[in-house]
């Protein structure tokens, strides 16, 4: 078996997992501990003279058994050198000894009691001390003073940015932008810059969280400064000594981020400088003053985001969030070029922007800042996003506090790329017949005879903006402009909204649908399964040709999403099959265990492959290998249903293997039972309700609920119930993925089940001989079923079925030979299972077998006196 690797050391190479086990250490604080490897390399160390984990003093103690461990050894020379040196010539090489720890909880037990007593201990003045973990990054150094006449040794600190280059002494010097170290751990050290202010009697949260963002600014700025001269040195930063010149300093780079983010009014009200005491703001840049800022990566600024600006405007952002992962597919997808404009009409936070800002500057493009736009209705989303577009490096964007669904024509005809996450739900509607009557989806629709559908010329009373805001996104798209856009499942598949969806095909070429799980979001109406549209403006000829050439259309389903979902946000790693350790990349990052990554690599062999003026049938682009989708599979569904999830090649696949042969319609051999009786006219009687959930998905069997009133029924379900007998076949009609479907055993007096739940199937009196149940319901129960009924399930929320999905079913045939041994073998199971349940009746009383809910004294009820 091939060792995974967890962790690559630049000395070791990759280190499997038996070599961790050998160690006796755990990932995190390897990874640490390869992490300063790698920080010595880039300052110029040679690898040869550099060790790991090796005993620096032995015999230490009235008993001589204790000893002195380090992390990280650098001597004089290479390493090779002094293997046959004794333990005193060996300690004289050193000039370089490092701990490092797993968290910064332990920073004083590792400098106090092994750092810094193992610096005492080694004889040359000038080795020089390093303490590392997930925070603290932290330079000692030995100094010989005087006091009273007598010399002593004395140890201070410095910041790690001072390391001296190899072989070099360590002697004091500002930092330059050249000496600063990467951004790690961001989140980690700002909120221990906030606990500091709150040491020093800043209690109030909402300030302490403003004074960090307003250091991060400060930070950006000096930055850009010293960046510009690589000698000039950094104004945010301690100097040694006394530092009389602190206060100005500090001064002019607060008062020249204010006016370079002049747009952020909320940070610098009232106040253009720091609110905080100097020996405060002193504590706080010692802290942060050897980080690059300007380099954190787009996930650790979103989580700066996430994590301080809520209390700076006293705001959740839970409504606001999507995770990054999603952002930057969905900003892939969308296939930003280098003269390619781009705007998120709804931008919430703008984390669609930032993340288009990132894309493009990391491929060079240097004037992207320019060709971004957004707007947003609402001023407090509007000033949040400001911060978070001067958070990811820019803040003088074109950013909008303007309703762009009544702005119509804004920017029409001159974006390129359109991003954007909408508002949805049934709250979040446009009621304004002026501004409706400007939209063709803000029109009534009719529904034809055949199922088409065409635009009236009357006004909706009311629409949904996120119906609204697609028109709106394709309005700024000139022909060929790109959208990417978030939407419930409903818009895709329901009935009632398949005008939408014929004003989509009539309007884009749609390149590509991707299902996301539920909860992926957390705003008020977040439980909603949402999914991704990929699609491209053409010109009325072009999208023409491109139907009559039966385009393909790319599909594809997330399970993983890299994070925790619902609140909390926390991300789920790759681990280890056996040992359950953290899977590293080559840079020794966590993994992040999502499906994102595969569909971006898998979405661009896809457009690499199929352009809009190809016809898929043709050689040699596409062969008999292309089992995805074509528009037609969408043209051709009676619903012009969009669902991502029918559209996968597993899902066609399946469709053409059960559709070959001599296929059945399950509703041309079995009844999709329709007929109910009214529970008002039972109210006393007794029932045994049956409902999804008491089908028991592994098994296969119903099992009825304990008789309640029929009132009871009607007033926690529903006033009409199915009449169910025994052989019946239920169907649950929510969430079908998880093969709800099972049989009746029991032959019991009025059990029912309610048409909101499930559905009863039974096989035609004349077919049974031909279509036996048994038969019938093993074939339902099958994956070539139970892949129909899940990529044929509507709904926004859950997946639900309706009586015509399920009739719709299609049934691979069989020969008679192959139905009898079915049908016997479920037969002999039924009766089984059924001798199982007469036992179960025969033990005991009823009181033993009845539920007990919620309560641990159910059943006690009070004596009659008379």
């Amino acid at each position: 078996m091939q060792e995974t690797t967890l962790l690559t050391c630049p000395l070791r190479g990759p280190l499997s997992i038996a070599k961790l086990a050998k160690d006796g250490l755990t990932i995190s604080e390897e990874a640490h501990r390869i992490d300063f490897i790698k920080f010595l390399l880039n300052r110029g160390y040679d690898k040869k003279h550099i060790e790991v984990e090796t005993v620096v003093i032995k015999n230490l103690g009235e008993s001589g058994r204790n000893k002195l461990r380090a992390d990280v050894i650098v001597y004089n020379c290479p390493v090779g050198n002094i293997s046959a040196d004794s333990m005193e010539q060996k300690l004289k090489k050193i000039i370089l000894v490092a701990e490092i720890k797993r968290e910064s909880s332990k920073k004083n037990s590792g400098v106090n009691h092994q750092l810094k007593p193992a610096m005492m201990q080694l004889p040359n003045m000038d080795v020089i001390g390093v303490y590392w973990d997930d925070i603290s990054r932290t330079l000692l150094v030995k100094e010989l003073k005087e006091k009273n006449g007598e010399k002593y040794i004395d140890i201070s600190e410095d910041s790690l940015e001072n390391l001296p280059s190899f072989n070099q002494k360590y002697k004091v010097k500002p930092i330059t932008w050249n000496n600063l170290s990467p951004a790690e751990n961001l989140v980690s050290i700002l909120l221990k810059v906030a606990n500091i202010m709150r040491s020093h009697g800043v209690n109030d949260e909402q300030l302490r969280y403003k004074e960090t963002v307003k250091l991060i600014l400060a930070r950006y700025c000096d930055e850009r400064e010293a960046k510009s001269s690589p000698k000039q040195e950094l104004s945010l930063q301690v100097l040694k000594g006394s530092d009389s010149g602190f206060n100005d300093r500090i001064e002019k780079i607060y008062q020249a981020s204010a006016r370079r983010y002049s747009k952020a009014k909320t940070l610098f009200h009232p106040f253009k400088v720091s609110e905080l005491e100097e020996r405060t703001l002193r504590e706080c840049i010692k802290l942060i003053q050897g980080i690059r800022f300007t380099d954190a990566s787009s996930e650790a600024m979103q989580q700066v985001f996430m994590s301080f600006v809520p209390s700076v405007f006293k705001k959740n952002l839970d409504q606001f969030f999507t995770p990054q992962s999603l952002i930057k597919t969905m900003v892939h997808m969308a296939n930003i070029g280098p003269n390619d404009s781009i705007c998120d009409p709804a931008m919430g936070t703008a984390d669609f922007l930032t993340s288009a800002l990132e894309y493009r500057t990391s491929q060079g493009d240097d004037d992207i800042v320019q060709r971004i736009y957004g707007a947003d209705v609402d001023p407090k989303a509007y000033d949040l996003a400001i911060i978070n577009m001067i958070l990811h490096k820019d803040g003088q964007s074109n950013l909008k506090n303007i309703d762009t669904i009544e702005h119509h024509e804004l920017w029409k005809n001159q974006i390129d790329v359109a991003l954007c996450n909408p508002p949805f739900g049934a709250q979040s509607v446009e009621k304004r017949t002026s501004t409706l009557l400007n939209y063709d989806l803000g029109h009534i629709w009719s529904k034809l005879d055949d199922g088409s559908w065409i635009k009236t010329e009357d006004v909706r009373d009311s629409q949904q903006l996120g119906i609204l805001f697609i028109e709106r996104c394709v309005k700024m798209l000139p022909y060929g402009g790109r959208l990417a856009i978030i939407l419930p499942e409903g818009y895709l598949c329901t009935s009632s909204y398949g005008y939408v969806r014929k004003w989509l095909l009539d309007n884009l070429r749609i390149i590509s649908l991707v299902e996301l799980p539920r909860r992926i979001f957390t705003k008020s109406d977040a439980d909603l399964r949402s999914n991704i549209l990929v699609a491209q403006k053409l010109t009325p000829q072009e999208l023409k040709m491109a139907m009559e050439m039966d385009y393909p259309i790319h599909s594809e389903i997330v399970k993983k999403v890299g994070y925790k979902l619902g609140k909390g946000f926390t991300n789920i790693v790759k681990r280890d099959s056996d040992t359950g350790l953290e899977l590293r990349d080559y840079d020794n990052k966590p993994v992040i265990d999502s499906d994102f990554e595969g569909i971006r690599e898998r979405f661009t062999k896809f457009t690499n492959k199929f352009k809009w003026d190809q016809k898929v049938d043709l050689q040699p682009i596409v062969d008999s290998s292309w089992q995805g989708a074509k528009i037609s599979d969408v043209i051709n569904h009676p619903s012009l249903d969009l669902k991502p999830r029918r559209l996968t090649p597993k899902a066609l696949i399946n469709k053409k293997i059960v559709s070959s042969g001599n296929p059945v319609r399950l509703g041309d051999i079995a009844e999709i039972v329709t007929d109910t009786i009214d529970l008002s006219e039972y109210v006393s009687e007794e029932f045994r309700l049956v409902e999804g959930t008491d089908i028991r998905a592994i098994e296969g069997i119903v099992s009825p609920q304990f008789p309640q009133k029929g009132w009871e029924v009607m007033e926690k379900k529903s006033k009409n119930a199915f009449r169910i007998r025994k052989h019946d076949i239920i169907i649950g009609l929510v969430r079908p993925e998880r093969r709800n479907i099972g049989i009746c055993l029991d032959d019991g007096p009025n059990i029912i089940g309610t048409p909101d739940g499930i559905a009863v199937v039974r096989i035609k009196e004349q077919l049974k001989e031909q279509f036996p149940l048994g038969w019938v319901f093993q074939k339902l129960r099958s994956e070539e079923s139970r892949i129909q009924f899940w990529t044929e399930s509507g709904g926004t929320s859950y997946g639900k079925l309706t009586n015509e999905h399920i009739s719709n079913v299609i049934i691979r045939n069989e020969s008679k030979q192959e139905i009898d041994t079915v049908n016997k073998t479920v037969n002999e199971w039924l009766d089984a299972y059924s001798k199982i349940f007469s036992l179960w009746e025969s033990i005991g009383t009823v009181r033993d077998r009845t539920p007990i809910i919620n309560s641990p004294i159910f059943g006690l009820e009070p004596l009659d006196f008379e």
